[in-house]
């Protein structure tokens, strides 16, 4: 089954108030609020704050559904947290030039991580068939 990997850039789940409460945006988001609260703690969004609430606008509405974009994708935090940082806040992540390269070179990483399992399984299956004959 193929995924749409698209990273948002529309308006849908604009906040009707000008912003969102944490657990409107996590079942907009289809996340945890647990998982948002470590996305900030890794300092990938970082939503005002207003007393004991947090608030997300828009913009954090969009920059968390690309965070989780790149993290079905594989994208270790430290490398999304580059992306992030090196895009203006109203940047097109996906459509960027630093981000395509990025993306290419943890698509290098992954083929070779694949390449190196395929040849783990190979050993393993081999090693199980000497034992088992």
């Amino acid at each position: 089954m193929e995924q749409n990997f698209e990273l948002y850039q529309e308006t849908d789940g604009e906040p009707q108030n000008g912003f969102l409460f944490i657990g409107e945006l996590a079942k907009l988001t289809g996340t945890d609020p647990k998982t948002i609260r470590f996305y900030e703690r890794a300092e990938l969004i970082s939503p005002p704050r207003h007393g004991r609430f947090r608030t997300y606008l828009a913009s954090d509405v969009r920059r968390l559904k690309n965070v989780l974009t790149l993290r079905r994708l594989g994208v270790p935090i430290a490398q999304i947290r580059d992306i992030l940082a090196m895009l203006s806040p109203d940047e097109d992540v996906l459509a960027s030039e630093k981000t395509v390269g990025l993306l290419r070179q943890h698509l290098d990483t992954l083929r070779n991580r694949q390449a190196e399992i395929t040849q783990q399984i190979e050993k393993t299956s081999s090693a199980l068939d000497s034992l088992v004959a």
